[in-house]
């Protein structure tokens, strides 16, 4: 029995046992790339919301501090009640490109000094552009030198956040742009890794190739 020209290449090499393994390779493929780049977008937008909120928590942690430094000075002007001190230090606060304006009142909530407008807060945050992110902070000024807290007055500083965040945000910029590269060659890692698998092809051996060869032995 001649069994030379039987075409027992092709079915040697028949990669899967199913018809149509082709287009099921090519849906799979497909299935696992569109799961990669979801998981991909939702880290990336979880990292970038992160990021946002750290520059928010940093903003607000300088301007706090920025208050607590101007509490602290102002406490000695009323102490000393030194007027001209209190107005050396709104004008000192409100020339810094952050800080729109100052406000430092006493225990009744009366001006005392101001530097930056002339208005009531609320007429002067209304006359601000929308896109401007304004945050008006006030500390309490208290005398505790005798053990006992007495009320001496008031700081209101309104800050620019956008001015605060703006020194942060070019370093967010890079790491994100880092990030997302990181992100998109570890995509194309997942795709070429999946399809190196699916392309491997299992060699299956035909009864008529199994014949032959016990055959030849």
């Amino acid at each position: 029995m001649n069994l030379a020209h039987h075409p027992t290449h092709e079915l040697s090499k028949r990669p899967w046992f199913v018809p149509g393994e082709q287009v099921y390779r090519r849906v799979v493929l497909f299935v696992i790339a569109a799961i990669l780049l979801f998981i991909i977008a939702n880290v990336w937008l979880q990292a970038n919301k992160k990021g946002e909120e750290v520059i928010v928590a940093h903003t607000e942690n300088l301007a706090k501090v920025i208050l607590a430094q101007a509490e602290h000075e102002a406490r000695v002007w009323f102490l000393n009640g030194n007027q001209e001190g209190l107005q050396s230090l709104a004008n000192h606060l409100q020339q810094q490109d952050a800080i729109l304006e100052v406000s430092i009142q006493d225990d009744l909530g009366r001006n005392v000094v101001r530097a930056g407008h002339d208005l009531p807060v609320h007429e002067f945050l209304r006359q601000l552009p929308d896109s401007m992110w304004a945050v008006p902070m006030v500390a309490p000024v208290y005398d505790r030198s005798n053990g006992v807290s007495h009320l001496l007055g008031f700081v209101r500083i309104t800050f620019d956040y956008e001015r605060i965040t703006a020194q942060s945000r070019p370093y967010h910029r890079i790491a994100g742009r880092q990030q997302l590269v990181g992100l998109a060659m570890s995509f194309v890692a997942g795709v070429l890794v999946t399809f190196g698998v699916l392309r491997r092809r299992r060699a299956l051996v035909s009864p008529v190739a199994a014949v032959e060869n016990t055959n030849y032995q």
